[in-house]
Parts: C-alpha cells; sequence; structure tokens
C-alpha cells in the first residue's frame, strides 16, 4: 500500500467517526469523574477502615487498662476494710487494756500507801546490815501526804519491790558479816553469820566473845554463849571457804518477835 493510500483511509476513518466520538465525550467525562470520586471516596473508606483499626484497639487497651485499675481498685477498697476491721479490733483491745490498768492502778493506789507502811515498819527489824543496802529505796518512800501526791505510782511500787527484792535475797541464803558490837561495855569487832533472817550467831576474832541473835524491833536481841566459839568461829570459816565442810551443831531458838 502506497503512503497516499494510507493517508487517505486515515482521513476516511477520522472522516466517519468524527461524529460518533464527538457525541461521546461528555459521558466519558462524566464517568471519568465518577470514577474518580469513587476511588477518593475508596480511599477515604481505607483510611477511616485503618484510623478506625488504631482507636479501635487503642480503646481496648484503654479498656483493659481501666478494668486493672478497678480491680486495682476494688482490692484496695477490700484491703483497706479488712485493716480498717483489724485496727478496730486492736483499737478495742488497747482500749480494754486501758481501762484494766486503769482499774488495776486504782486497786494498787489505793493499797500502796498500806504497803509502804508496813513496808517501813517491817525495815525497823532487819539487822543493821541489810537496812543499809535498802537504804536508798526506804529513803524514797513517801513519808507525808505532800510526798504521796508528788511521786509517780510506778516509782512508789519499784521502791517496795525493791526493798522486798533485798530482804527475799537475803533471807534465802547465808551471810557473813564483819561488824562492831557493843559487849561488856566494849566495843568489839566480830563476825556475825546470818542465817537468813531467822537467826545469827556472833564470835570475835580471838574466839572468847561469842552468842546468838534473834530478830527484835530496832536491834536483834543478844544471847551470850560462849561455849558457842569454836563451833560459830568453824561455820564462819567454812563460809568463807577457808576451812573443811562439816556439819556444826548450833542452837536455834525460836521466838515470837516484838
Amino acid at each position: 500500500m502506497t503512503k497516499n493510500k494510507v493517508v487517505m483511509l486515515i482521513a476516511a476513518g477520522i472522516a466517519l467517526a468524527g461524529p460518533a466520538a464527538l457525541s461521546a465525550a461528555p459521558q466519558l467525562a462524566e464517568t471519568r469523574s465518577t470514577l474518580k470520586e469513587w476511588v477518593e471516596l475508596k480511599k477515604i473508606i481505607s483510611e477511616e477502615k485503618n484510623k478506625w483499626v488504631v482507636e479501635k484497639q487503642s480503646l481496648n487497651e484503654s479498656i483493659n487498662l481501666l478494668k486493672d485499675e478497678i480491680t486495682k481498685i476494688e482490692e484496695a477498697i477490700i484491703e483497706y476494710e479488712a485493716d480498717a476491721s483489724d485496727a478496730d479490733k486492736v483499737r478495742e483491745d488497747l482500749t480494754r487494756q486501758e481501762n484494766e490498768l486503769k482499774e488495776a492502778s486504782a486497786i494498787v493506789k489505793n493499797t500502796i500507801v498500806d504497803l509502804e507502811a508496813e513496808m517501813l515498819e517491817l525495815i525497823k527489824y532487819l539487822p543493821a546490815t541489810l537496812q543499809e543496802k535498802v537504804a536508798i529505796p526506804t529513803r524514797r518512800i513517801p513519808k507525808t501526804k505532800r510526798e504521796m501526791d508528788a511521786a509517780r505510782l510506778t516509782d512508789r511500787i519499784l521502791n517496795v519491790i525493791a526493798i522486798l527484792t533485798e530482804i527475799e535475797k537475803f533471807n534465802s541464803q547465808l551471810t557473813v558479816v564483819n561488824e562492831i558490837r557493843d559487849i561488856k561495855g566494849e566495843r568489839v569487832r566480830v563476825d556475825t553469820l546470818y542465817i537468813g533472817l531467822a537467826v545469827a550467831y556472833y564470835v570475835d576474832g580471838t574466839r572468847s566473845e561469842a552468842g546468838y541473835m534473834t530478830p527484835a524491833k530496832g536491834e536483834w536481841k543478844r544471847f551470850e554463849d560462849n561455849s558457842l566459839a569454836d563451833d560459830i568461829a568453824d561455820a564462819v570459816a567454812m563460809q568463807k571457804r577457808e576451812a573443811t565442810v562439816r556439819f556444826v551443831d548450833l542452837p536455834i531458838t525460836i521466838t515470837e518477835v516484838e
């Protein structure tokens, strides 16, 4: 086919198609616009869908966090209620104990005056060496109403306990005391062996003066018995661990304390 023939055919085709193409142009433009809008809409829907997926996940996480917080709050409330219940119980126990202590204190306060008076009277029957040991708590015992009102109840009780403790200790053991006594108008140094608070035996260094003593108010009663000198001296030596232990026959006189 020659070049001229091809040109003629193309021209003829254009001439034939021209009217149809021109009539379809508006429809094609509308279709293109519709397609463009549909593509945009699909794009928007896709974007919104993706956003919703993200937001839904975020909401689910927030819901789970809130559920955890609610659970923690509920547990905290339960624990608080339990603690509050325990606190109420502790408070009740403390209140009960406080009331019991107040009642006990009232009882002690009502009797401490008599106890102190009896203690001061009892001290008068103690040997001098024991009186010296309890001198400090004895001085602390209030003697006047003013002193009683000023002294703490606890301190007053402790004074009585301190004195009783020393008395009990002395009464439960053998005690040797080197002391000076007036014998036949002379001051003589003797060793005195106290058998608790029941009886005491004394002997001088030369074993020439000896005897025993029994409790009495103010000063123990002394009974001279020089025949006991050797046995008493041996007993004193054994108590000092200066002699071999053996049985010693010493008299015990039971008398009514005046």
